[in-house]
């Protein structure tokens, strides 16, 4: 009989995008079933098992904690049903609201509890659960020091690993993909624009670009099309990368899931953090690929017009620093195979 292994999960596309590539990695070999809230289902294909559980959310406010934990407790309770007579022999946790009384549960009932934090910097609800659990799988080797830590290679959809973006830099369209994650970025939809429409008096352009909802599509389109930009907009698209990674740089946000894809791929960008992220985790994420010389870092409350310009500019008149970022991220990505990751993960949730 095989393994049960209940993945924990929510909230943001962060969170939930990893779960599914850790569904992926392990549904041949074991019964695998997924546990999310109802933010996090709408990630998640209809054919993958599922059971959604909600968990009210409370604003970050001190004077709020009291009903917070009340709320939590709540939730705990309920969690401890779910695992009466069932056979789950372990539980994995990629994060969310949600996920804290499951893993509470979890523990209660003596499961194998697997952390998962591809950030580099242990989320709160990781640390709070870091002692109730055996492992945490981590991208950055620097992240705790701790013997429950196993580094692992960025989890990507398996279509990454088919076939590697080889393309140069050539004098000819110069391809740019805008992106803010999961949730869109509001900033990138209201002040690159005029950036890219400056470029592209100069160079000749092709634009795949989110925008933020509430923006109108048509209009951005017209704009380009004015330009003579070729371009390619929309909401969200899942698994964008997978479909087109022919591109020469990419503006994004600093999401552990959105850098590990660019990284694979070979792909510079230039990173702009959201500054709102809980402990700040995506700006120190771009700020690891920074120090490796593998990306441009831009802080959102420094941004000015025409830093965007700027360096692509640079690229154009003399293209060594992006030459170079580009050999960076191909010896970050040398090793990173389907299988040997594979073996690995499913080695750790054998392993007694």
């Amino acid at each position: 009989m095989k393994k049960k292994i209940l993945i924990s999960t929510g909230g943001t596309g962060g969170h939930v995008i990893p779960a599914l590539q850790l569904y992926n990695h392990l549904k041949n070999t074991f019964d695998v079933m997924i546990y999310t809230d109802l933010r996090g289902s709408k990630y998640i294909p209809i054919e993958i098992k599922k059971t959604i559980f909600e968990v009210k959310k409370v604003p970050e406010k001190k004077f709020l904690f009291p009903l917070k934990a009340i709320f939590l407790f709540i939730a705990f309770i309920k969690s401890l049903n779910h695992f009466f007579g069932t056979k789950i022999d372990t539980v994995i946790s990629t994060g969310g609201y949600m996920s804290l009384p499951i893993v509470l549960a979890a523990k209660i009932f003596g499961k194998k509890i697997i952390l998962f934090e591809p950030n580099s910097i242990i989320g709160r609800s990781n640390k709070f659960l870091l002692k109730f659990s055996d492992k945490i799988f981590c991208y950055d080797q620097n992240i705790i020091t701790n013997n429950k830590k196993v580094k692992i290679d960025p989890i990507l959809n398996n279509c990454f690993y088919i076939k590697k973006n080889k393309k140069n830099l050539t004098n000819d369209t110069f391809r740019i993909l805008i992106m803010g994650g999961s949730q869109a970025s509001l900033f990138f939809s209201k002040y690159l624009k005029n950036e890219i429409i400056n470029l592209s008096k100069k160079y000749k352009l092709e634009i795949t670009q989110q925008l933020s909802s509430g923006f109108d599509i048509d209009k951005f389109k017209k704009e380009y099309e004015d330009n003579n930009i070729k371009n390619k907009l929309f909401f969200f698209e899942d698994n964008l990368l997978c479909k087109n990674r022919d591109f020469d740089i990419a503006i994004t946000r600093a999401g552990a899931s959105s850098l590990a894809e660019l990284s694979h791929l070979n792909i510079p960008f230039i990173s702009i953090p959201f500054p709102h992220a809980t402990d700040n985790h995506q700006y120190l994420n771009a700020k690891r690929y920074y120090d490796l010389n593998c990306c441009w870092l831009l802080e959102e409350k420094n941004f000015n017009s025409g830093d965007i310009y700027e360096i692509i500019n640079q690229i154009m008149i003399n293209n060594d620093e992006y030459v170079q970022k580009k050999k960076n991220l191909m010896k970050l990505s040398t090793n990173n195979s389907w299988e040997k990751l594979n073996q690995k993960i499913i080695g750790q949730l054998n392993d007694n």
